[in-house]
């Protein structure tokens, strides 16, 4: 998911899943299933663990 008016500068690969915060400008790769955000964009979050739908915790 690209936010809205992210820039995405030269010939960048931005990994499955990723996404990319609204005015980020990306400079460098971003790798799957990562966040990056601002300028120039940098990796702000990351999943916990390689698959997340298996180790979520659904209980009251």
């Amino acid at each position: 998911m690209i936010g809205a008016g992210a820039k995405i500068l030269g010939n960048i690969e931005v990994g499955r899943g990723a996404k990319i915060g609204a005015g980020s400008v990306v400079l460098q790769p971003v790798p799957p299933h990562t966040t990056a955000a601002g300028v120039p964009a940098r990796i702000v979050g990351k999943p916990e663990s390689d698959k997340p739908a298996m180790d979520m915790e659904s209980a009251l």
